[in-house]
């Protein structure tokens, strides 16, 4: 492990840390405008609270031990002062107020904006894009990152106000003793650089434990979501799970412990060369106190003024090095914020068809990312406007790389797809998400969402039509069940809510199906769409779909025979080529690949 951090090393420039930064501050003031720039200015201006108030208070020292004194003096000269001195503390006072104000409003802003900003960006990425390992890495990280991205901006405030204040205590320093001034500054370089060493070693831990970090978060979401306790339990699959999480988070925190723990010696170490460095400014402030060069005002006044410099410097640089550290991380943020789709939209805008578009694939081959070999070869198909079409063929033929090729979630590497002869990379892909519905074998289950939102969700982008619900649920079935729900179609669909009751596997696969009809597109698409349904259930919901469907196009790829059998033609896959079809009575004829599978199928069920 460690031979990966050392070899991974992240470098930074100045002006990329102040992109990053600038962007920070980008990424705020689009979460909250006014909050992020009043945030800033009541920054500043708490960077003088500590010198005004020594400085005050030194006079107002002064003029008491003046009072006390001299007899001549009189106790009422020194009330301008407490007034002063009033005004003062009740002026930080309320802006402490509104700054501690802005600062939880913006932390609630950036607990739920920021995920909700980095979600909508990652949606408008696509899955070709998202299937990257190196996308999916620094999304992760990104995902980490985010959640804080008000600490860091914080850090920025914070940066101000230590860098107001130590200007300001400077100027002090160097008309009293500059020679202070300049030890204390070199002092500070050796705790500065090692700061910056054991924050990038640390980053580095944490960029090379990615995929770890990645793989138990995937078990700790396992092992706590019911749906999985089933085969967890009677598999007895907890401890051993439970075990490797264990593992992997003992060794992460131990190894980040060494860090920290060497990082606070050295700290300690170095920070006293600072310390000592101040006391020399103490015996020089004295001296002149002595020699009856300065008040006693004035002295404390100094003094204050070089415990403000040497703190805010200490907080400063140790600030500047963390935000620059932290910088390494919001630049890999700022890149996912900046990715593009690997995809690039189209120009051509496709109304909603009446009548099913022409689909032509010709010459199309394609394979995934960082493989060689093609899923999809050479492969030309011909779809009719209105046709049923199936396809069929074994695990790994390429039937779902197809749907998701016609789908764009992926763009072809060689060859080209048309509808109605118009490239499919030149036509908006929304406009032609318009056009299609698919139903994939691994459809999403809304549990949170009520039993109508769930077949709403099919064209959400309309106004909700409640008959039109309940005539989708007609077709897939869902209407012999509803019954059994307390609320009816306002079911929530999960027991882990007040009144909520979960629907078994085949319920959810006819809620998908509904939902499915509830899109009602001229191009739909059953990716094995029945397979935890029921053979009657499924008899039921396919003896219609073609009349249901009428002047759809319709594709279906099943491996139940007894689905694909009414299609007007049928196409076998294998190994990403056609390499038979027609109708189903063609094809038995030809006593080949399909008609050899459907007779196993057949005896299967006798």
């Amino acid at each position: 492990m460690e031979q990966n951090i050392n070899d991974k090393k992240e470098k930074l420039s100045f002006r990329q840390f102040l992109n990053v930064v600038w962007w920070l501050i980008g990424f705020n003031f689009k979460m909250s405008p006014s909050g992020t720039v009043l945030y800033t200015l009541i920054s500043i201006f708490t960077g003088l609270d500590s010198l005004i108030g020594a400085y005050i208070f030194a006079k107002l020292l002064d003029g008491i031990i003046k009072t006390a004194t001299n007899s001549v003096a009189k106790p009422t000269e020194i009330i301008p002062l407490l007034i002063l001195y009033l005004v003062y503390k009740l002026t930080f006072l309320a802006l402490g107020s509104v700054y501690n104000y802005l600062a939880n409003k913006m932390s609630y802003l950036a607990d739920f904006k920021s995920i909700q900003f980095l979600t909508d960006h990652i949606h408008s990425l696509g899955i070709q894009t998202l299937e990257n390992p190196e996308v999916a890495n620094k999304i992760q990280r990104t995902k980490e990152t985010i959640r804080m991205v008000f600490r860091d901006f914080d850090g920025v405030a914070f940066f101000i106000t230590r860098l107001t204040a130590l200007l300001l205590s400077s100027f002090v320093i160097l008309k009293t003793m500059p020679i202070i001034l300049i030890l204390i500054f070199a002092s500070m370089l050796p705790k500065l650089i090692s700061n910056r060493i054991y924050m990038r070693k640390s980053w580095q831990y944490i960029r090379a434990t990615t995929e770890e970090r990645r793989v138990a978060n995937m078990i700790n979401t396992s092992l706590s979501e019911s749906s999985n306790l089933q085969e967890i339990t009677i598999a007895s699959v907890f401890r051993y799970l439970h075990d490797k999480y264990k593992t992997f988070i003992d060794k992460y925190i131990k190894e980040n412990m060494v860090i920290i723990k060497k990082w606070n010696f050295s700290g300690f170490m170095l920070g006293s060369l600072t310390e000592i460095t101040s006391i020399f400014g103490y015996f020089n402030i004295l001296k002149n106190l002595f020699n009856k060069l300065i008040s006693v005002g004035d002295a404390t006044f100094q003094m204050r003024s070089l415990d403000i410099f040497t703190d805010n410097l200490s907080r400063a640089t140790t600030n500047f090095v963390s935000l620059f550290e932290r910088s390494i991380r919001l630049k890999e943020a700022k890149e996912v914020f900046s990715m593009k789709p690997m995809i690039e939209d189209g120009h051509i805008e496709l109304e909603k068809c009446e009548t099913a578009p022409e689909i032509k694939f010709s010459r199309v081959s394609f394979k995934y990312l960082n493989t060689d070999d093609y899923v999809i070869k050479n492969l030309s198909l011909d779809i009719k406007p209105g046709e049923k079409i199936a396809i069929v063929g074994e695990n790994g033929a390429g039937k779902t790389t197809l749907v998701k090729l016609l789908s764009r979630f992926y763009k072809v590497d060689k060859g080209n797809i048309f509808l109605n002869d118009k490239n499919i990379n030149d036509i908006k892909i929304d406009s032609w998400y318009k056009n299609l519905g698919v139903l994939f074998q691994d459809y999403n289950t809304y549990s949170y969402l009520t039993l109508k939102e769930n077949i709403y969700l099919g064209e959400s982008g309309e106004v909700l039509d409640m008959e039109k619900i309940k005539s989708a649920a007609k077709k897939a079935d869902v209407d012999s069940f509803v019954g059994d729900y307390k609320h009816g179609y306002e079911q929530v669909l999960s027991e882990k809510f007040k009144g909520g009751k979960r629907p078994s596997t085949g319920q959810w696969q006819k809620i998908a199906i509904a939902r499915f009809f509830y899109r009602d597109s001229p191009v739909v698409v059953f990716d094995e769409p029945t397979a935890s349904i029921d053979a009657v259930s499924e008899s039921r919901i396919f003896s219609q779909i073609y009349d249901l469907f009428k002047g759809k196009t319709v594709i279906i790829i099943s491996h139940r025979f007894s689905t694909v059998r009414n299609a007007d033609r049928i196409y076998v896959l294998d190994k990403g080529q056609i390499v038979e079809k027609g109708t189903h009575g063609e094809l038995m004829k030809k006593k080949g690949r399909y008609a050899k599978a459907f007779k196993v199928q057949a005896e299967g069920y006798q």
